[in-house]
């Protein structure tokens, strides 16, 4: 079964992120201080029974002036622990396509506000084949497993996202030589385990009272800190794969989400003072307000 995507993605603007000294955005929650944000929901039935929400926050690293931190959240509608869906015949896992982020970008003139979906980033054609082609491939694994008697919720992703990583669908063109790159595998078992929700001054999901649960993160590195890594690290796009399946594989539902952030209309709003602003704030700031004011001022 195929779960769904809404269309729409949202950032700072639809949850109220905290302004700085600066008028830039801010969200904290967790160990995270995110500069910008994009939030999507979902549906996957066996996961819960109300939709979903993926989050990504991104902040440069204080001591790493070069290195921006990806990380992605999961946001529920029921408790931490306490979803009527689960069973310990449900295993739930998600796979981040994050070597692939940097490539994907959704139709539009600004990659800072320009949104889609899967379909928009990576064609109807290649999403429909990698349903399509994840779903045989992890029914194959289930079969393996019952037959070896070694299911592992874990195991089970990894080993689907190593059979997926360097066998992408032909109709995915944007997949050089086939490779998709690093592909991220996590496990969703937290939710069912009692994992604190995160707390901040910030609550980076759509859903009302929802909790938030960190599941993934990566860095990127910016050797040059040029203008395209800068963009590439914040505003690329990162395909989620949600997954939930009986160890028996006769229930399956995948959800395929293809996430970024969002640019804040406060934020654009101060992209017209001076270089001043910029010189002003502290390492990390101008990391974020290079990026925002290169087209303004000429940085």
């Amino acid at each position: 079964m195929v779960g769904s995507s809404y269309a729409d993605i949202v950032g700072c603007d639809a949850v109220g992120c905290p302004l700085d000294k600066y008028n830039q955005t801010q969200c904290t929650f967790g160990n995270m201080t995110a500069r910008i944000i994009g939030i999507s929901t979902f549906n996957n039935s066996l996961l819960s029974p109300q939709p979903l929400t993926w989050t990504i926050g991104v902040q440069a690293l204080e001591d790493q002036q070069t290195t921006v931190e990806r990380d992605f959240f999961l946001g529920s509608a029921r408790p931490i622990g306490t979803r009527a869906s689960a069973s310990s015949q449900i295993q739930t896992c998600s796979l981040f396509f994050d070597g692939i982020s940097s490539k994907l970008r959704f139709p539009g003139t600004d990659p800072e506000y320009d949104q889609g979906t899967c379909n928009n980033a990576l064609t109807a054609a290649c999403v429909n084949d990698l349903r399509t082609q994840s779903e045989a491939e992890l029914r194959k694994l289930i079969s393996t497993e019952a037959r070896d008697n070694s299911s592992n919720t874990m195991s089970t992703c990894d080993r689907l996202g190593n059979a997926l990583r360097d066998n992408a669908p032909a109709s995915c063109a944007i997949a050089a030589n086939r490779a998709w790159g690093a592909i991220l595998s996590r496990s969703l078992t937290p939710l069912s385990n009692g994992t604190a929700p995160l707390q901040g001054d910030c609550h980076p999901t759509t859903g009302a009272n929802y909790d938030i649960i960190s599941v993934a993160a990566s860095l990127v590195n910016l050797p040059n800190r040029s203008t395209m890594e800068l963009r590439s690290a914040l505003f690329g796009i990162t395909p989620i794969m949600t997954l939930a399946f009986s160890d028996d594989g006769a229930q399956f539902e995948l959800d395929l989400t293809c996430l970024k952030t969002i640019g804040s209309k406060a934020t654009k709003a101060s992209e017209k003072e001076s270089k001043a602003s910029v010189l002003r704030s502290s390492g990390v700031a101008i990391l974020f307000l290079a990026i925002a004011l290169s087209s303004v001022v000429g940085l």
